[in-house]
């Protein structure tokens, strides 16, 4: 069997050849596995259970009418259809393949494994063309059955993904297909495929729109001034209201010092900067947007006057329009700082054989990867694509009316209407896996975000219960990335509620909606809840934005199901000024007036000898440290006699507890004294009713509550902050009528006039 190695000017000249015109071969039966000593009968099997490939119409429409009727049965049905057919595939996925050595596969292939013999062959002639590699210590081990070798040397641990590269008339069965990579974004192949992806997206998609005769920034970077023609330098310009189109760069800042227009260095700005001043995050995107035959770029740093507060206000609230009119957006994902650079770092490209002997003429490629292959868990996200971890580009993502992604090995684009990439796989690296939270946080919300901008000016294509929940969404997406400043929790997100605005026509309220402000106090804060409240104000209790949460925050989606009351008419007054210019920016006030009852309860503070003492003693919300005195399955200590404590009977309810942040008992709350030797201890809240509803599956009925303490304001006396949610769930209507019938109406208050701040 023979591998002779093959340029990648050879494989990109072939012409394209998809997966179903292909030949398909399946080594394992071709070969033969017999006297295998490693794990190709298995790998055979497991290939045989999964399923051969549909190779002719006739089999293709057999399969699109048995899927249609199987549509037809119940879902039990479907279930148990799919299962019998993927059962001892889903189980052999549960083991982990056996590591081995380029020794072990010698001896499968001297016992006459002829699977062993081609995988031995390929190593041989793939591990030379990677230097420093002491390859007699090296281990080996395929992970799953998808082609993708994992290889440990004392040093470090690497990958190779196999795969057949488009063109291949003959494929072998199991191998992806996809476009092989140069390594180096910098050529001429790479940026004319970038080229071309922009140009069909300008002519042939009407959503995305062309971005050529916009109004610009109110300040540009010139990348190719008239007054110097040997473009050594860039230039700072003043646009005067011109119209045209410009580019924008979407990029982390970092921990290096960056180069700033300030009030010192504008009028050196305005004269040139030159590129050897540039760091070359931002030299690449110059360039990038010269190939493109552009000449105006946008860079936040370059462009803002970064210490002036009333042109950073100004500017900084024109975000949505920034981006959200540019021409095409440079995203450098891969790079952590502006060092980093748009293009590929490394230079890894894709390795190609062609296979002939022993029946098979065809070609394999491989691919270099660190680590173990496909990114698949958060770290190793964050650590391959650390822009996309950053809040600031968050909304730089969802506006863009198209973005070229800039990683470590390829162009990736997305638009409105399209998303493609150089090796045209999103199965294999350098892509997450997916299915896995790297895929997810590699998507966030884009796909969501395009149903939006489609129904963007289509009058009755959208109603304000998906608009809320496409809200939430985007809020809950945005508030697990991270942010250098707190205070920019509410900038940060501001160009996207421009366009929910533009849409809805709705007021922004630090966060809220006002036409759907009683479901928007429903959010809770993911576990571990591990921050405390904010030292610096920024937000009111109410609103999401006051909190700090390395996990974020969850909506709880009280209004997808039936429910009685609507906490909507209670709210009198919700009034929010803005801290400067910008109406959805940072917020210098807040409050909200609600006419309500509420319902005086204790938080206890439970020590360490009730958290490990449990009794039958019904009581209701606990936490790890705080619970209700109205909580479960805990006995706490006994309540100082006198003091009119007492325990709410849930009677089978479920109660669950949100707190809103990590309670410090030395400054959150005022706690009653206690005499009698018991370390337990009681502060007085209050809980105010939101929602009831029933989920339109089950009977169960969930009621929703705020849990308020009191403050004192020194311009206006008693108000409230919100310290967390609850909810109790009752077995049914009836259960929950009795409860609130027989404990919580006897001690509820009258109804007032709260203020909320």
């Amino acid at each position: 069997m023979k591998f002779t190695p093959i340029t990648l000017e050879e494989v990109t000249a072939l012409t394209p050849v998809t997966q179903d015109e292909a030949e398909h071969i399946y080594i394992f039966d071709q070969l033969g596995t017999q006297g295998c000593l490693l794990d190709c009968e298995a790998w055979k099997t497991r290939q045989d259970v999964a399923g051969r490939r549909t190779t002719t119409p006739a089999e293709k429409r057999q399969k699109r009418k048995d899927i249609k009727k199987l549509g037809k049965t119940s879902i039990l049905k479907q279930r148990q259809t799919l299962n019998n057919d993927t059962r001892v595939a889903n189980s052999s996925l549960k083991f982990k393949r056996e590591a081995f050595t380029l020794k072990d596969l010698k001896h499968s292939v001297e016992n006459g494994c002829g699977c062993c013999e081609f995988f031995l062959a390929l190593l041989n002639t793939l591990l030379p063309t990677r230097e420093n590699l002491d390859v007699d210590h090296l281990v080996f081990e395929w992970i799953r059955y998808g082609f993708l070798l994992k290889v440990q040397d004392k040093q470090r641990t690497f990958s190779f993904q196999f795969f057949s590269p488009s063109g291949a008339k003959s494929v072998i069965h199991g191998l992806k297909s996809a476009k092989v990579l140069t390594g180096d974004t910098s050529t001429s192949t790479s940026l004319n495929l970038a080229q071309s992806w922009i140009q069909e997206c300008e002519t042939a998609h009407g959503q995305c729109g062309s971005g050529r005769d916009v109004s610009f920034p109110k300040r540009c970077l010139d990348v190719a001034p008239i007054n110097i023609p040997d473009g050594s330098a860039v230039q700072l310009v003043e646009t005067h209201g011109k119209t045209g189109s410009y580019v924008c760069l979407s990029h982390c800042w970092g921990k290096d010092k960056l180069i700033t227009t300030t009030s010192q260095t504008i009028a050196t700005h305005f004269n040139k900067i030159p590129l050897t001043a540039l760091p070359k995050t931002f030299r690449d995107a110059v360039t990038l947007t010269r190939s493109l035959g552009l000449r105006y770029l946008w860079i936040d740093s370059l462009c803002i006057i970064q210490d002036s507060t009333e042109d950073w206000q100004i500017e900084s609230s024109k975000m949505a329009d920034i981006y959200h009119d540019s021409f095409l957006t440079i995203a450098a994902i891969s790079s952590p700082g502006s060092r980093g650079g748009c293009f590929c770092p490394e230079k890894l490209s894709d390795t190609c054989f062609r296979v002939q002997g022993d029946g098979l003429d065809t070609l394999i490629a491989a691919r270099y990867c660190n680590g173990e292959g496909a990114v698949s868990d958060l770290q190793t996200f964050m650590e391959a694509f650390p822009a996309l971890t950053r809040a600031w580009i968050y909304q730089e993502r969802m506006l863009s009316r198209r973005i070229l992604y800039c990683t470590y090995r390829e162009f990736q684009f997305e638009c409105r209407q399209n998303e493609t990439c150089e090796c045209g796989s999103r199965f294999m690296p350098p892509h997450p896996e997916p299915g896995t939270p790297a895929s997810k946080a590699m998507m966030q919300g884009k796909d969501q975000y395009g149903e939006l901008e489609k129904l963007y000016g289509v009058k009755g294509k959208y109603s304000a219960k998906q608009l809320c929940q496409h809200w939430q969404k985007t809020v809950m997406q945005y508030t697990k990335l991270r942010i250098t400043y707190s205070s920019d929790k509410l900038p940060a997100l501001s160009g996207c509620a421009k366009d929910i605005g533009r849409i809805t026509g709705d007021e922004f309220l630090a966060g809220l909606w006002r036409e759907s402000f009683a479901e928007g106090l429903l959010w809770v804060v993911n576990v571990p809840v591990d921050q405390p409240r904010a030292s610096v104000w920024r937000a009111p209790s109410w609103s999401w934005a006051s909190i700090d949460s390395t996990m974020g925050i969850d909506y709880i989606y009280a209004m997808r199901t039936r429910h009685r009351q609507d906490f909507q008419d209670k709210i009198k007054e919700v009034e929010c000024v803005p801290d400067g210019v910008d109406k959805t920016g940072a917020v210098k006030s807040a409050h909200v007036r609600i006419r309500a009852s509420i319902c005086p309860v204790y938080l206890r503070r439970v020590c360490r000898r009730c958290t490990t003492s449990r009794s039958r003693i019904p009581y209701v919300i606990e936490n790890d440290q705080w619970m209700l005195t109205r909580s479960p399955k805990i006995t706490p200590c006994p309540v100082t006699p006198g003091n009119g404590i007492r325990g709410l009977v849930l009677k089978g309810a479920e109660p669950s507890f949100f707190p809103d942040y990590k309670y410090d008992d030395r400054v959150d709350f005022e706690f009653l004294d206690r005499n009698d030797g018991f370390a337990c201890r009681h502060a007085r809240v209050f809980l105010l009713h939101l929602y009831d509803n029933q989920s339109f599956a089950t009977e169960v009925i969930t009621d929703y509550f705020l849990v308020l303490k009191k403050v004192i304001e020194a311009s206006s006396g008693s108000s409230f902050e919100r310290v967390a949610l609850i909810t109790i769930a009752f077995k049914d209507w009836a259960a929950r009528d009795d409860w609130f019938q027989n404990e919580y109406d006897l001690i509820v208050e009258q109804e007032t006039t709260l203020k909320i701040i």
